[in-house]
């Protein structure tokens, strides 16, 4: 079963089925590769983990969740949900480009330092 320590890109993630199944919630940077494609075209290709689904967009952080279909764009700067099996986690990664880079930064102070 994949967690976030291995796959800092994710942004959360459940297991169902007792772990046969996993659902993701990923960013989709501006230089991901999937930005300014359609689900449609993301989903014919190849390269694209076979059994998966891009089954939620979300376009900013202060819209609804919608439930994509094949003409759904997915905006840079958006977030999707994915739904995949856990040995194809590391597949979903690569094939989009996310890389941890991409994640916030977070800040810690502590008033001894």
């Amino acid at each position: 079963m994949a967690n976030a320590i291995e796959y800092p890109q994710i942004e959360s993630m459940m297991h169902f089925k007792h772990g046969q199944v996993e659902v993701l919630k990923l960013p989709v940077p501006g230089d991901c590769k999937v930005a300014g494609r359609t689900v449609a075209q993301i989903a014919q290709d190849p390269r694209f983990p076979t059994g998966s689904l891009i089954i939620g967009y979300q376009c900013h952080a202060c819209a609804n969740l919608e439930i994509p279909n094949g003409n759904t764009v997915l905006e840079a700067g958006s977030t999707i949900l994915v739904v995949t099996r856990p040995a194809l986690v590391h597949q979903m990664i690569d094939y989009l480009g996310i890389r941890a880079s991409h994640l916030p930064t977070l800040e810690v102070s502590h008033p001894n330092l």
